[in-house]
């Protein structure tokens, strides 16, 4: 059942984990409360949707990428750090005991650099779909008919796919840190593909988006824990093949 497998994936990340996870979410609820007009995950709320360029443009000036940079780290590390469950566990079990500290530190720093990538073009589509949207709640419905559509296209269940594979680590010397930092920027690159859409709707929840993103974090770690070769939880209806000879 799905309850079990996301309650055995909690209790089988490693605490380490579970505190970044919430520190995570408390500086999240901290930085909710120093700004002035919270809601998009500590960027800002346009007071006049469906502006258009002028609206983009605007924001984009007043809001630089600085400004809602440490809320989109937070939120990476509330969402994602249970997601690290797994690769941190076969890195740690893999390497030195000497050269475990560094390992870790560098694949972890290696998975942040595709998500940092990944965030302005984020940042960009989700007050794009508000500034062309009439209303704030059409952005969202379209933030969440993109992240529906994409779990299902083949390139995230690719992308899902490749978050499942053993990295090759080198066990001595700068390989070692090599492997495990290229390892690093692999998941990120993998995790980004499978996960950047889920990033979208907590981006336009408005005031609902702490709890749209724990719920949308539940969602990725039970089907990040779930075995490689399992079904999606989520894909489109596939078409009955036809038979070779018509009856």
């Amino acid at each position: 059942m799905p309850l079990k497998t996301l309650l055995a994936a909690l209790r089988d990340t490693p605490w380490p984990l579970l505190c970044a996870s919430l520190l995570g979410w408390l500086g999240l609820l901290a930085l909710e409360r120093r700004l002035a007009a919270p809601g998009y995950c500590g960027a800002w709320v346009l007071e006049r949707p469906g502006g258009g360029w002028d609206a983009l443009l605007a924001a984009l000036w007043l809001n630089p990428p600085m400004q809602w940079l440490p809320s989109w780290l937070l939120m990476l590390l509330a969402m994602m750090a249970p997601l690290l469950a797994d690769p941190l566990r076969q890195l740690w079990l893999r390497s030195l005991a000497r050269k475990r500290a560094l390992a870790l530190t560098l694949y972890c720093c290696g998975y942040l650099l595709p998500w940092l990538a990944a965030g302005l073009p984020l940042h960009l589509l989700g007050l794009a779909l508000l500034t062309f949207s009439a209303a704030p709640w059409q952005a969202f419905a379209a933030a969440c008919a993109i992240a529906w559509l994409w779990q299902a296209a083949p390139p995230r269940l690719y992308s899902l796919r490749a978050c499942h594979r053993q990295p090759r680590l080198s066990p001595f010397g700068w390989p070692a840190a090599w492997s495990a930092l290229r390892s690093g920027l692999a998941g990120g690159v993998w995790c980004v593909g499978a996960c950047w859409a889920w990033m979208l709707p907590p981006l336009l929840g408005g005031g609902g988006h702490l709890p749209l993103m724990a719920a949308i974090s539940l969602w990725l770690l039970l089907e990040r824990r779930r075995p490689e070769g399992a079904p999606p939880l989520w894909s489109w209806p596939r078409r009955p093949a036809r038979s070779a000879q018509n009856a």
